[in-house]
């Protein structure tokens, strides 16, 4: 069933409660930051709260989960160990199954959230490219290209719209901490759309960022891994393609067959939302959905490249330029980070970094692999197999 309703946030999906955890999780990681703990107090608190959920009834690790109870990423790195003959148990409590799991190979066992970073490794901590605005600090100090931006706490609105004059429009606005897009505004015109933008990013959080926007460009996911293996995604936003005789309805409903809704975690490609923006940008083009667009014609049905909206994957790994592969490698190793995921705005991800107008936006310190397992378009790439390398190399 499709989660719908008064309680669920249409822009996360998930209940409205969820934005109270996102901001005392926010609030708690910038008043205490978490603390880094060596690998072997880390396992023996894990083995530790199993007991306890055990005991208590909290919960318990069972291997009777599926793909529809966990997320794609892990289900996807957990296809290629059980290749390697591991077997894996799922945190089932009284509301499900969740993403932390415990993995049994080589008479060895091992427990992780969603998938295996081999954090224990680096210098820094996840907050390090968890918080938006401390990759943003750190990847200027590396030389790297950001777009120009601040961070800003709730109290703090008024100097959000002063800044946002002082770089000009349109800008961005984000929450500071998060995945996925939620509650990202993009192409800010004005102080009335940038007052609006900040109110529905604080419904996720506490801290959000204004930044430049970059027109003309498109969002590409690197995925890097072990600081050598890269994949390479570039976002698109929804879209049909016209194939002579289809109209616009029968495009959006055949492409809408494979996918499925961003509460489905089995899927990476959602079905197209059909909103005033979708019907917008059809009257633009002189088009309703009974109208049937010329063969190979692109009929655009929203302006962002969310999936959460119906947009595509391109797999385009085969062609990154060399500069742009090295620039990535580069950013995990000045992060040293061996498991992340690199969104970067540029609009010809074929052409050097040096020559064209192009932005870091954020790291993700557990990457959606699954991007380059499934994309729309494209061959696609194995990055569970080189995780599951990593794996072997840092863990067993």
């Amino acid at each position: 069933m499709a989660r719908t309703g008064k309680n669920i946030c249409k822009d996360c999906g998930h209940s409205n409660l969820n934005h109270i955890n996102t901001w005392l999780e926010q609030l708690g990681n910038h008043f205490f930051p978490p603390i880094k703990l060596p690998a072997k107090i880390n396992s023996s608190l894990d083995v530790l709260l199993e007991q306890i959920f055990r005991l208590t009834g909290i919960g318990q690790f069972r291997s009777d989960f599926t793909s529809s109870d966990i997320q794609l990423r892990s289900t996807c790195f957990i296809d290629e160990m059980q290749k390697r003959g591991a077997v894996f148990y799922s945190l089932r409590s009284s509301f499900g199954f969740t993403n932390h799991f415990k993995m049994e190979i080589s008479g060895k066992t091992f427990r992780f959230e969603t998938l295996p970073v081999a954090d224990f490794i680096g210098k820094f901590s996840s907050r390090l490219t968890e918080d938006k605005e401390l990759t943003k600090r750190h990847a200027r100090k590396g030389g790297f290209p950001v777009a120009e931006g601040r961070a800003f706490w709730i109290w703090q609105r008024k100097k959000a719209v002063r800044f946002a004059r002082e770089i000009g429009f349109p800008v961005v606005v984000k929450p500071r901490a998060g995945s996925v897009a939620r509650h990202v505004t993009t192409n800010i015109q004005n102080e009335a759309q940038l007052q609006k933008a900040i109110k529905h990013a604080l419904v996720y959080s506490p801290a959000f960022i204004v930044e430049k926007f970059i027109p003309n460009a498109f969002v590409h996911r690197a995925t890097v891994i072990d600081f050598d293996f890269v994949a390479c995604v570039r976002q698109v936003p929804a879209n049909v393609v016209g194939d002579g005789g289809s109209t616009i309805r029968q495009l959006i409903d055949k492409k809408n067959r494979n996918r499925g809704r961003p509460d489905q975690k089995q899927f990476t490609l959602y079905k197209i939302v059909e909103d005033g923006t979708a019907q917008e940008l059809i009257s633009e083009q002189r088009y309703g959905f009974d109208s049937i667009p010329p063969k190979e014609e692109i009929v655009y049905l929203q302006k962002d490249p969310f999936l959460r909206l119906g947009g595509d994957l391109e797999e385009l790994t085969s062609q990154v330029h060399p500069d742009n592969l090295k620039l990535f490698k580069d950013i995990t190793r000045f992060f040293d980070t061996r498991l992340t995921g690199i969104d970067f705005l540029a609009e010809d991800i074929s052409v050097s970094w040096k020559s064209q107008p192009c932005a870091i936006l954020e790291l993700n310190s557990v990457p959606c692999i699954e991007l380059h397992h499934f994309p729309s378009s494209g061959v696609p790439t194995n990055p569970a197999k080189a995780l599951a390398d990593m794996f072997a190399k840092y863990y067993l």
